[in-house]
């Protein structure tokens, strides 16, 4: 009952989310943006999501049917299954393991999986170009935040979430990793697809990416899986880094997406193998040598 209760929450929290970042991508390009269902356009998100339920499932003829149904289906169940550990409030926690982090990682690099297969299943250029792409992007940028989560924990001594948060928000211990939240906010960006790396759904190479083939319940279940996970690595990262909730690194990907153009796919590559991945492993092997002489061990 409470794993439902919270996949319920989440689902509100991705309506809402979309209908904010409509919002404020309006106010932020001089437009009104949804306001005509609803008060003030609140009652948008439901009448899209109902819109996308009644229309015609299509299959393409020569597609794995099977494969093209459940993809996107595993693609957000996936999502879901990280607030599993993940605290929800103080004291507040599904089930309180002591690997949670290791766990959150394991679940995100199957990721790749339903994307692969969302992809290939299809039998369009254009789909498995963007499936391709998203997992060549997701690939790199998974070494690189699996390095940064391993500096926080270093610090912190421990793999549960909910007590890294607790350590986090109650010393100084790791405020000098402060500054490393910014590599992991550039990474989380790569990891969901989200300008500007938005390359596997670039519209104007690969029409929608992975997505292309998909329409009614499996697009709403893939728009689904999207939106929940850049809340939960959003929370994970607030977790982590600051030790409590704040809705502001949810607004930076927003804001970003309405603002900043979309790199090349070399550049995306180059960023993270010749400059994040070498300054991550650079900071873990000096981390410690560090602390020693500080003698915070």
């Amino acid at each position: 009952m409470k794993s439902l209760i919270v996949a319920l929450a989440i689902v509100l929290a991705v309506a809402f989310m979309t209908l904010a970042e409509r919002k404020l991508m309006g106010s932020i390009q001089r437009r009104l943006g949804p306001n005509h269902v609803g008060f003030l356009g609140l009652l948008q998100p439901f009448a899209d999501g109902i819109k996308l339920i009644l229309k015609e499932t299509v299959l393409p003829l020569e597609a794995n049917h099977w494969l093209f149904v459940l993809a996107p289906f595993l693609s957000f169940y996936l999502a879901l299954l990280n607030w599993l550990v993940i605290p929800l409030a103080k004291g507040v926690v599904l089930m309180d393991m002591d690997l949670s982090i290791l766990l959150i990682l394991a679940i995100s690099s199957l990721g790749v999986y339903a994307i692969i297969y969302t992809g290939w299943s299809a039998n369009s250029k254009y789909t498995l170009l963007g499936s391709l792409r998203s997992t060549a992007q997701m690939v790199s940028y998974e070494i690189a935040m699996s390095l940064l989560v391993l500096t926080v924990v270093y610090m912190g001594a421990t793999l549960n979430l909910t007590e890294l948060a607790y350590l986090n928000s109650g010393t100084v211990l790791l405020w000098s990793l402060w500054p490393m939240a910014m590599i992991g906010f550039v990474a989380a960006l790569a990891e969901t697809n989200r300008a500007p790396f938005d390359l596997p759904e670039a519209e104007s190479e690969l029409v929608a990416g992975f997505m292309t083939e998909h329409s009614a319940i499996s697009f709403t279940f893939l728009f689904l899986g999207e939106y929940a996970n850049i809340i939960t690595i959003s929370t994970v990262l607030n977790l982590m880094f600051l030790g409590f909730y704040n809705p502001l690194v949810i607004y930076l990907f927003i804001w970003i997406r309405a603002t900043l153009p979309r790199l090349r796919f070399d550049q995306l590559l180059r960023l993270g193998w010749q400059y994040l991945l070498p300054f991550l492993i650079g900071f873990l092997m000096i981390q410690p040598s560090t602390l020693f002489v500080l003698d915070l061990f």
